[in-house]
């Protein structure tokens, strides 16, 4: 078995909190894409505590969605 790698992206935030600034998409660009999944997850984690998004399954999201347009 191969080692598993860890990223760390402790100290990676974005300035922009909407739109991604100039500055920010290039140091998206300049990411691995296990740091820019690594960075999605923290993100999505963080705001799951934080109360402001509920934690929902793929299925459960599409239900919901389903059950708005009808």
């Amino acid at each position: 078995m191969g080692e598993q790698k860890t990223t760390d992206i402790s100290r990676i935030r974005f300035s922009s909190t909407v739109y991604p600034s100039a500055e920010d998409i290039k140091l998206w660009e300049s990411l691995s894409p296990e740091a820019q999944a690594a960075l999605i997850k923290r993100d999505l984690d963080e705001a799951e505590r934080s109360g402001k998004a509920q934690s929902a399954t793929m299925e459960e999201l599409i239900a919901r969605v389903r059950a708005k347009k009808r």
